[in-house]
């Protein structure tokens, strides 16, 4: 179907609202009776029932299986006989869930890097709230149940990131509705405790990570080998040959342990920007957490591993999922068949990341430096890796020796 209004009869819609398909784009049927009403399927496979009021104007009257299409018929003769019935579509009226199904998703997933991350954390997080006129939410309603998150256990930074979707899509309503006042603009974020403790690899992990990733790539090379000659005794196509690293595990590993990228940041990395003669990589501020885009130098093993995995004609994503081609959206089941080989089953792959630093700091690089090769933003968030440096802050302070004996 394509996106175009189509008029059906009653059976039509009825089974339209019913059905589960996600179509490729979104389409609208129409009712012809009462003229006006019309349910607009999205590609998710949300459908909607709406009652156009005039030209260009339109009222969501609600989901599809929270209303039936007899309840849908009544509920837009209503709004059709209300000569008010357009006061629904303006932003002091309109509920949390209208607003976020009819102006803020399509923003959010198009313009925000965590848009689905964002949509989620409303629609579920916010639940409670979503049937709630925009215009009723208060501060006071938001801090008690921010609180009450608090008390059920949950750490003040995701409480905080719950606070912020849901403000996120307040300031695109103010935007969008001149005169009204951001609910949430006095909220103050909550405090969070900078106690988050790095973990990085211990020499012995580090060396029993990567023989886990060695044996992984040899055990799949003779699994090849095995089934290759199975095949040539049956005559069937003998599969490709492994040559190298097995799949896009053991260079993805070794990749964040060399250059500190975040797992997001390394699904998105595209060979335009891995510059092997200038041994440089950069990321871009549009797939970076910090909105910066930052370059970082190359080692040895880092080049050897990109030139292993460069093909002829390199463009594109530097590690497309063999399965829709595109990127990847997580690699957790060969992570936790690794860590558990490994036998180092605490290991988060984001503590990649924290070794990177943590190696840097400990040989002494500068904090300074390693904020600008991690993209922080602050430097309070790379001062978390001082303590790895104890000997350096301790040559520092025996500086003063000096002085006290100069001055004794």
């Amino acid at each position: 179907m394509t996106a175009a209004s189509i008029a059906v009869e009653r059976s039509s819609i009825a089974k339209t609202a019913q059905s589960k398909d996600k179509p490729d784009k979104p389409y609208e049927v129409r009712a012809d009776k009462p003229m006006g009403l019309l349910l607009r399927v999205q590609p998710s496979g949300t459908r909607t029932f709406y009652v156009q009021v005039e030209r260009g104007k339109r009222v969501r009257i609600g989901p599809a299986g929270t209303f039936t299409l007899k309840q849908a018929e009544e509920r837009a003769k209503a709004i059709l006989r209300d000569p008010d019935a357009t006061k629904r579509i303006t932003g002091q009226g309109i509920t949390v869930q209208e607003y976020l199904d009819d102006h803020y998703r399509d923003h959010a997933l198009a313009q925000l890097k965590t848009g689905k991350e964002t949509i989620n954390r409303i629609e579920t997080v916010w639940s409670k709230f979503l049937n709630k006129r925009v215009s009723d939410l208060n501060a006071s309603e938001i801090d008690r149940f921010r609180n009450k998150r608090i008390l059920e256990g949950l750490a003040p930074a995701t409480v905080n990131r719950d606070v912020s979707a849901l403000s996120g899509m307040l300031t695109h309503w103010v935007k969008n509705n001149k005169g009204t006042i951001h609910p949430l603009a006095d909220m103050q974020a909550l405090e969070v405790p900078d106690d988050e403790t790095v973990r990085y690899l211990t020499p012995d992990e580090g060396n029993r990570l990567r023989k886990a990733l060695a044996d992984r790539d040899t055990q799949a090379t003779l699994d090849r080998e095995n089934a290759n000659l199975w095949r040539e005794k049956r005559g069937y196509e003998l599969l490709p040959e492994i040559k190298g690293y097995s799949d896009h595990i053991t260079p993805m590993v070794l990749i964040s342990l060399n250059t500190g990228v975040r797992q997001g940041e390394l699904f998105a990395m595209q060979w335009e920007f891995v510059d092997l003669e200038r041994r440089n990589l950069t990321v871009l501020a549009s797939h970076s957490k910090g909105s910066r885009t930052r370059n970082i130098p190359l080692n040895a093993e880092a080049c050897s591993v990109f030139a292993a995995i460069k093909p002829t004609d390199a463009k594109g994503l530097v590690f497309a999922s063999p399965i829709t081609d595109d990127e990847f959206d997580n690699v957790n089941t060969a992570w936790e068949n690794l860590i558990k080989v490994a036998e180092i089953p605490d290991l988060r792959w984001h503590d990649l990341r924290h070794d990177f630093a943590s190696q840097l700091v400990m040989k002494g690089v500068s904090l300074y430096v390693v904020q600008q090769l991690m993209g922080h933003s602050t430097a309070k968030q790379t001062q978390r890796y001082a303590r790895l440096a104890p000997s350096h802050l301790s040559d520092a302070v025996r500086l003063l020796d000096a002085v006290g004996m100069l001055g004794s």
